[in-house]
């Protein structure tokens, strides 16, 4: 069975071999470079036998595409860049922030080339799905990177400039979705850092994150057949609330190490809400990690997370892989006992 023949028999609930691979780790040396970031995606999604590609862009790219200054660090443990200057910095700049044309933004077109050259590359072999943020997060991106607390005063204080900020990052968002698409993608992995209950009210979550995320999911719907929705954190998510998204697989950090781990959302509770694929059961800030590098202990870990995950799962409609992105601070190889693992506990019976 193919990757991509893996993968869409699991759209279409239908029987597979065994159950699928995936992972996506940070490139900060490489990924604003169109080739060698495509080499890079390409050398190490055959290394690690992956069943889709998520591109790993750039974090930061729809802010440094609307003009952010960012100090790129030269560290290969360290993906994110130091932003020197905000594109939104106060509420009016969020009113004024205008709609960018993809086809004339150098940021946009190095993104498509990336998703062009993999997409060609694979020729359908493997699925390739593009990486998008929700139109809030991408403002909290452009205001403040991942620090919720300045875009949470300016919507107490000026929901209205939020609102002119959402519509135009939407339609924005709109336009390098039908450019992605050109360029050969499958879909996307959309994702979203609002899908906790205590920072936003459920009414706001309504308001400003529900409506504008289904108003692009219906954009690509029809044009897509494999996406994602990412729930960016691990504690109190409310999951329940993304099962009408029109998307093929939910992702989210079901056992990351916390210290109440009844704030996390099994995979069993997932399951109980949706048929949908399932993409998780790694807790990708522990489970590589030994001091002494032992890959007989890492692997005897993995497999009782796989074997955990299945239990909870009830079925192999489930990809094997990290809740968020895999660790930059461990040796990759590592990460080929996925495979092994999958490769004896999840077969098919």
């Amino acid at each position: 069975m193919t990757h991509t023949e893996r993968i869409r028999n699991m759209v279409e609930h239908k029987p597979v071999d065994r159950v699928g691979i995936s992972g996506w780790v940070h490139m900060p040396m490489v990924d604003r470079n169109v080739k060698d970031f495509t080499k890079a995606t390409i050398d190490l999604t055959d290394n690690m036998n992956w069943d889709f590609i998520k591109l790993m862009s750039n974090g930061h790219y729809f802010a440094e595409a609307y003009g952010a200054q960012i100090r790129w660090r030269n560290d290969p443990k360290e993906w994110s860049g130091e932003i020197l200057r905000y594109p939104v910095r106060s509420a009016q700049d969020a009113a004024n922030l205008p709609v960018l044309d993809p086809k004339e933004n150098p940021v946009f077109q190095r993104e498509l080339q990336i998703a062009k050259n993999v997409t060609q590359h694979y020729a359908g072999s493997v699925p390739v799905i593009a990486t998008i943020f929700t139109p809030l997060t991408w403002l909290q991106e452009m205001s403040s990177s991942c620090q919720p607390t300045p875009l949470l005063k300016m919507i107490s204080e000026d929901k209205k400039a939020v609102r002119k900020a959402l519509d135009a990052l939407l339609e924005t968002n709109l336009k390098l979705l039908d450019q992605f698409i050109e360029a050969g993608v499958d879909g996307i992995f959309l994702s979203t850092q609002f899908g906790t209950r205590n920072l936003l009210s459920k009414e706001l979550r309504e308001e400003l994150c529900h409506q504008y995320d289904r108003a692009l999911l219906e954009h690509i719907k029809d044009r897509t057949w494999f996406n994602m929705l990412h729930v960016h954190y691990c504690e109190d998510l409310v999951m329940e609330e993304y099962m009408d998204y029109p998307v093929q697989a939910f992702n989210w950090e079901n056992c990351t190490a916390c210290p109440d781990m009844s704030r996390l959302t099994s995979i069993r509770q997932v399951r109980e809400m949706t048929d949908k694929i399932i993409i998780g059961g790694i807790d990708q800030h522990n489970d590589f990690h030994d001091p002494n590098n032992d890959r007989e202990l890492i692997k005897e870990r993995l497999r009782r997370r796989l074997l955990t995950a299945l239990e909870e799962c009830g079925d192999y409609n489930f990809v094997f892989a990290p809740g968020c992105a895999l660790p930059m601070d461990v040796d990759r190889y590592v990460f080929t006992l996925m495979e092994e693992v999958v490769e004896e506990e999840g077969l098919a019976k």
